[in-house]
């Protein structure tokens, strides 16, 4: 079963697991070279997810192993949250210590390398299987481990780098999974299993499935000729019940991650359902062929792609070869045919799909599951190298190339008139490719044969990888160095020093030189970058209710995913702890300004317990806040009087045609506010007395309090809006806060401000400090998300906590002094500990039971002798 069976040609299979990996670091090095990436250029991943979310959770991670604050719950998520979820989706690959050589500046580079690195770990895992599967120890091996590292789905999503370690175990899953099936020893395949789930659950849970899809394949294979699968089932039902066990019990050993992580996502908005996703439709069509020949997808097409299945030309050769190779049973092609087959359905039917991704339609980065497939052809593929593809009939060796040919045409085809067309150059180079591999592979004598298709392979594999990454808007590394050194060095000045707890309003200006223009890049995440407390925040694992709070107070939240500090006004600076604005200068110092000076909260009356916000209403839910505090005959928000609204229509602007020239009074002394309650106005265009009013965000077409400026009572205003509707309706609110009644309400609830210090004790987080309470002030208000996770004690006695005005938390007091003392303790965690442990020891006790077992019947045999004493 080898293909050549050149034993003299051999070696061991560390050199060639080895070789595989070097050449795809060398791969993707020279391709990183091409594009003037660091470390080999000026050029930089600041792109994507990469730029907005992983470069700053990994600059944290590394700030908190180098200075011992591992926590389990951040203040620099947002207004905080549980960092668990954040953690084991992004950070636990043991990969990324790589991070903690280099500084923190310098991190871009490193996760350039750490890309590489795990690239070559891909080619060496991926050989090290295929030359324990078939038995082999040739150099071809290291040219299907090459494949796998840089197929398609890599090519394209190499900078997803949590993503990369699921390829990086598949090999070692399956590997393991072999051995379970051949001796009835799982060991090997709990391990890698288990270090599969826990260093990216997500990918994880979707090796489980594929785990699955192989048994049932490896059940097929095992059933003699003739025999009802069902009469395997029951023959194989020991080894059925091994694999069904050590699966079970692998996934509960892994509990101390995903109970807790669970939890974390049940309080996002993944847990949204859509009916829709469901549905069993067929969402490829033949444009799919494209997916075959390099280059059909880029960086510009990475939200919304046919499934990235590409591997070579020489393993979709070699794929053909397989099911006409005449030494290959009619049977095992049929096997073969139907993994495959299954594993494109899971991406073909939406129901089948939505289910692989963990039961959410995924946003954007379609297909995560391709690379399953890509795994199973080049499987069958190094099958048919094994068997000698030379044996193939005349007929096949000119039918597979050309019928590889007219496919990679017809997905061409397919792709002219889409918003994407697939360059004819492109096709041009996949059909070269095809020319040069059959020739290589038919045609060449043997002893060239290898090196040959070596090398074609290795030039397609890094063609590929060159053409998806075209059009990617890199950042500049030497700007971001400059940029970061001088930004971290400022904003150290309000990174809470000795332990305290509050937030700032970061302006943030340098950094964002370093990026491309296009990659629009918004601060979400410099909380997390510079180790400091804001309200922006950007990723999956974001709380929901904390995000519909702050959209309800007027802060921008453009889609589940993440929140900005575009809407903050005085009001939610009292609430959110707001202490500083800073402006982070290129020269010089921060110029930092004070913003609130009431602490992370204070005393309150019941009445603010009972505030229920309103959707996306800012200004009357903060006019019932500031009513709930200190109640007042009028209203703290003036509305202004509308004088006029000329209305003009203009029919070249598609979404927003109508210009709105409004003449307004206002009756108030203080900021005068914008507040679209449906979200029908373009901010980007707004003025108010011909000025524009500055933005941060394009919350066109959305909902965000927007302040017009500073106004004395009686003044006149003309603001001028773009919007959907021509009628104002009572929708837009337009209202000045008086700012004399406002500030008589901080300094009334100065008295009884809660400053408090916040430190890590183990996996702990604890907030304490004192506040002095009147006999109406029943609560004390604290500027934290209300997770499940708080245990709150005031004067050493514990209390329950309240959740107030939708997702704040609020903890009862009496009159006086009093000493609260907050804990986080991650919901969850320890039941999945135990969990974990029980099920560890469960598997290590059934374990060594079977091997004594087998032990006791190879003696009775007579297979083996007792040893004499």
């Amino acid at each position: 079963m080898g293909q050549p069976k050149m034993h003299n040609r051999q070696t061991s299979r560390w050199p060639v697991a080895i070789f595989s990996g070097l050449l795809s670091m060398m791969i993707i090095g020279v391709v990183f070279g091409y594009y003037h990436i660091t470390p080999f250029g000026n050029h930089n991943l600041l792109i994507s997810d990469m730029g907005g979310q992983y470069l700053s959770f990994f600059t944290a991670y590394r700030h908190a192993i180098l200075a011992h604050s591992f926590q389990a719950y951040s203040f620099s998520q947002s207004i905080g949250g549980n960092a668990l979820p954040n953690i084991a989706y992004y950070l636990l690959s043991p990969f990324n210590l790589l991070i903690l050589f280099f500084p923190a500046a310098h991190l871009p580079t490193a996760l350039s390398l750490l890309i590489i690195v795990k690239i070559g770990a891909i080619g060496i895992s991926m050989t090290w299987f295929l030359q324990t599967h078939f038995n082999t120890r040739h150099w071809s091996t290291a040219i299907f481990g090459t494949a796998f590292s840089c197929c398609g789905f890599v090519a394209l999503n190499y900078f997803t780098v949590m993503w990369l370690d699921a390829l990086i175990w598949l090999p070692l899953v399956i590997m393991g999974l072999d051995r379970l099936i051949a001796t009835g020893h799982g060991g090997q395949f709990f391990g890698w299993f288990w270090l599969s789930i826990v260093t990216n659950y997500y990918l994880g849970y979707m090796t489980g499935l594929f785990v699955g899809y192989y048994f049932i394949y490896q059940l097929f294979e095992t059933k003699p000729a003739g025999e009802c699968i069902w009469q395997t089932i029951r023959t194989q039902s020991t080894l059925i019940w091994h694999f069904i066990l050590t699966t079970l019990l692998c996934g509960l050993s892994t509990m101390f991650l995903l109970i807790p992580t669970g939890l974390g996502m049940l309080t996002t908005a993944k847990t949204a359902v859509k009916p829709s996703s469901y549905l069993p439709v067929l969402q490829v069509s033949w444009k799919m062929l494209s997916q075959f020949g390099i280059g059909a997808a880029n960086f510009t097409t990475r939200l919304a792609h046919a499934p990235t299945v590409f591997t070579s030309t020489l393993v979709l050769l070699l794929a053909g070869c397989f099911f006409v190779h005449p030494q290959l049973s009619r049977a095992h092609k049929w096997h073969g045919f139907g993994l495959l087959l299954a594993l494109f359905l899971s991406m073909a039917i939406r129901t089948l799909d939505t289910i692989w991704h963990m039961f959410q339609t995924p946003a954007g980065f379609p297909y995560r599951n391709a690379f399953f497939f890509s795994f199973a052809l080049i499987l069958i593929a190094c099958e048919a190298w094994q068997a000698g593809p030379r044996q193939v009939t005349p007929v096949w060796k000119w039918g597979l190339p050309i019928g590889l040919m007219v496919a990679l045409i017809l997905g061409w085809w397919g792709q002219r008139g889409t918003h994407h067309p697939l360059a004819t150059s492109t096709l041009l180079l996949s059909l070269a490719a095809v020319i040069l591999t059959a020739s290589c592979l038919f045609l060449t004598a043997k002893r060239w044969q290898v090196l040959g298709l070596t090398g074609i392979t290795a030039l397609e594999l890094g063609l590929n990888s060159k053409l998806m990454m075209a059009h990617s808007p890199f950042g500049n590394q030497t700007k971001y160095v400059a940029a970061y050194r001088i930004e971290d060095r400022q904003m150290r000045s309000v990174s809470d020093p000795d332990g305290q707890l509050y937030r700032v309003e970061s302006r943030n200006t340098l950094i964002n030189q370093a990026y491309n223009a296009s990659s629009h890049y918004r601060n979400y995440n410099d909380p997390l970058l510079f180790n400091f407390h804001d309200i922006s925040y950007y990723s999956s694992t974001f709380a929901n209710q904390t995000r519909l709070m702050l959209k309800s107070l007027g802060l921008f939240s453009k889609n589940a995913r993440r929140v900005s500090s575009e809407g903050l006004n005085p009001v939610t600076d009292l609430l959110l702890a707001i202490k500083y604005d800073v402006q982070p200068n290129a020269v010089g110092q921060a110029t930092i300004n004070s913003r609130s000076q009431n602490g992370l909260g204070f005393a309150v009356p019941n009445a603010f317990t009972q505030v229920k916000l309103r959707q996306n209403s800012a200004l009357i839910n903060q006019e019932r806040i500031l009513q709930s505090l200190q109640p007042s005959a009028t209203a703290y928000f003036g509305q202004a009087v509308r004088l006029a609204d000329h209305v003009s229509y203009d029919a070249t602007a598609p979404t927003f045609p109508y210009r709105h020239t409004i003449k307004l009074r206002v009756t108030r002394t203080g900021y005068l506010y914008y507040n679209d309650t449906l979200g029908q106005s373009k901010f980007t265009t707004m003025r108010v007395n011909g000025h524009l009013v500055p933005t941060k965000f394009n919350a066109n077409g959305d909902i965000v309090l927007r302040s017009l400026g500073y106004f004395d009572k009686g003044s006149l205003v003309t603001l001028t809006v773009k919007r959907t509707s021509a009628s104002l309706g009572t929708h837009v609110h337009l209202a000045s806060l008086d700012q004399a009644k406002f500030n008589s309400i901080k300094h009334r609830l100065r008295a009884s401000r809660f400053v408090p210090t916040y430190h890590v004790a183990g996996l702990h987080t604890i907030v304490s400090g004192p506040v002095t309470a009147t006999r109406q002030q029943r609560w004390c208000y604290i500027a934290i998300p209300a997770d499940q996770g708080w245990a709150a004690t005031v004067n050493g006695t514990k209390v329950r906590t309240r959740t107030v005005i939708g997702g704040m938390l609020a903890v009862p007091i009496h009159a006086g002094h009093n000493h609260i003392r907050l804990i986080y303790h991650v919901p969850g965690l320890k039941l999945g500990t135990l969990i974990s442990l029980l099920s560890g020891l469960s598997f290590l006790s059934w374990t060594i039971w079977n091997r004594a077992d087998y032990v006791t019947s190879l003696i009775k045999d007579g297979r083996l002798k007792r040893p004499h004493c």
